[in-house]
C-alpha cells in the first residue's frame, strides 16, 4: 500500500503543542490516480479507468435525487452474461477495479454468488459496492458474507446524507461490525449536499464532526452534489431539482476549502490528471474528506460521441442487462 503522511500541529497552549501524523491510504483515493491514456478502436482509454456495474434497480427508497427512483426495479444483473462481458472488458482494456452500484445491490438476489465470481473469474484486482446501508443495519449476519476476505467485497461507501436511512449511532454499530469482520475494509461516507440538507458551513462542519466517532472506523468521507437526471441521459428532466445552483454548489465547496485551509492550516491537494470531467480535492484532515466536484460536466462532455477517436475514455459501465457500455443508457454499448 501507498501512504501519504500529514502532519498536522495542534496547540494545546502557549508553550506546548502535539504532533499527529495522520497516515492517508493514496493509492485507494481517486486524487492520486494519474491518468495515462492509451489508444483504442473505442477512443482513448485510461489505464485507471474503472468499471461501474449495476448490480439491481431494486431499492428500498425512491429518493428524488436518485438516477435509479424512475427505473424498474425488477430488474437485477444476470451473472453469467455479466461475468464473461466484464472479463473481456477487463482483458482488452486492462480495467483493475470495479464499484458495485444500484437502485441498492445488497437486495441483488444472488450477491454473493455474484461477489463470488467477480473475485475469481475476471481479473478485477479492486471491488468496492456503494450502499444505502439499509440491509447491512437490519441484518448483521449479512456483513460476514459482504465481507469476506476472499470472495467478499473490498470497499465499502455507505451513503449517509442524514438520519433517514439510519442514526450516527447506527451507523457507527455498523461500521464497527464491518471491521471486526475485516479490518482490512476501507470505509468511505458519502454524502449529498442538496436544499436543506448540510448545505451551510455550519451544518456541514456539525455533520462531519459527528462522523469522527472512531478514527479506525471511518477511512474517509466524500463529500458531493447532486447532479441533474438528464445529466446521466437515464431519465427525463427533474423538474423538481432539489440541488443548489452551479453557482451555489461552486461558492459552498469553494467556502469548504477555505475554512480548512485557513482554520486548519492543511494543505489542499488537488489532481488535474484524475477522471478527466470530475474535479476532486483532497482535504487530508483527522477524517480525510474528498470533494467530488463535478458541476458543469454534461454527458457529451462525458462521452464525446462525436469525436470517438480523441475522446478520453475514464469510466466503463456493466448496465443492469449485462452490456457494457460508455454511458448509464443503451446508447453506447460496445459489447
Amino acid at each position: 500500500m501507498n501512504y501519504l503522511c500529514i502532519v498536522k500541529f495542534e496547540i494545546l497552549s502557549q508553550s506546548s503543542f502535539l504532533i499527529i501524523d495522520i497516515m492517508i491510504q493514496s493509492d485507494s483515493l481517486e486524487i492520486f490516480k494519474q491518468n495515462v491514456y492509451f489508444p483504442h478502436e473505442i477512443g482513448m482509454v485510461s489505464n485507471n479507468a474503472y468499471l461501474s456495474i449495476v448490480v439491481t434497480n431494486d431499492c428500498q427508497r425512491a429518493c428524488v435525487y436518485c438516477i435509479n427512483s424512475e427505473t424498474n426495479h425488477k430488474l437485477e444483473l444476470p451473472i453469467d452474461k455479466a461475468i464473461e462481458n466484464i472479463k473481456r472488458l477487463v482483458d482488452k482494456y486492462h480495467i483493475k477495479e470495479a464499484i458495485l452500484l444500484g437502485g441498492e445491490p445488497t437486495l441483488h438476489s444472488n450477491l454473493f454468488e455474484l461477489l463470488k465470481a467477480l473475485r475469481t473469474k475476471t481479473g478485477l484486482q479492486f471491488i468496492r459496492l456503494t450502499t444505502n446501508g439499509i440491509k447491512l443495519n437490519s441484518d448483521k449476519s449479512f456483513i460476514d458474507q459482504l465481507v469476506d476476505k476472499d470472495y467478499g467485497v473490498q470497499g465499502l461507501n455507505i451513503s449517509f446524507h442524514n438520519e433517514d436511512f439510519m442514526s450516527f449511532e447506527e451507523l457507527k454499530e455498523t461500521c464497527d461490525l464491518i471491521k471486526k469482520a475485516n479490518p482490512n475494509i476501507k470505509i468511505r461516507i458519502n454524502t449529498n449536499i442538496w436544499k436543506g440538507n448540510n448545505d451551510t458551513l455550519a451544518d456541514l462542519m456539525l455533520f462531519l464532526h459527528m462522523l469522527e466517532f472512531d478514527v479506525e472506523l471511518v477511512d474517509e468521507v466524500r463529500i458531493s452534489n447532486i447532479i441533474p437526471k438528464d445529466s446521466f441521459s437515464v431519465n427525463s428532466v427533474n423538474d423538481n431539482f432539489i440541488g443548489l445552483s452551479v453557482e451555489e454548489y461552486n461558492n459552498f465547496f469553494e467556502s469548504i476549502c477555505e475554512f480548512y485551509s485557513t482554520n486548519n492550516e492543511v494543505t489542499l491537494i488537488e489532481n488535474k490528471h484524475t477522471l478527466g470531467f470530475v474535479r476532486y480535492v483532497l482535504i487530508p484532515n483527522k477524517l480525510p474528506i474528498i470533494i467530488n466536484w463535478n458541476t458543469s460536466s454534461s454527458v457529451s462532455e462525458q462521452i464525446c460521441e462525436n469525436d470517438i477517436t480523441n475522446r478520453h475514455i475514464n469510466t466503463f459501465k456493466c448496465l443492469v442487462n449485462g452490456d457494457i457500455s460508455l454511458s448509464w443508457n443503451e446508447n453506447n454499448i460496445i459489447f
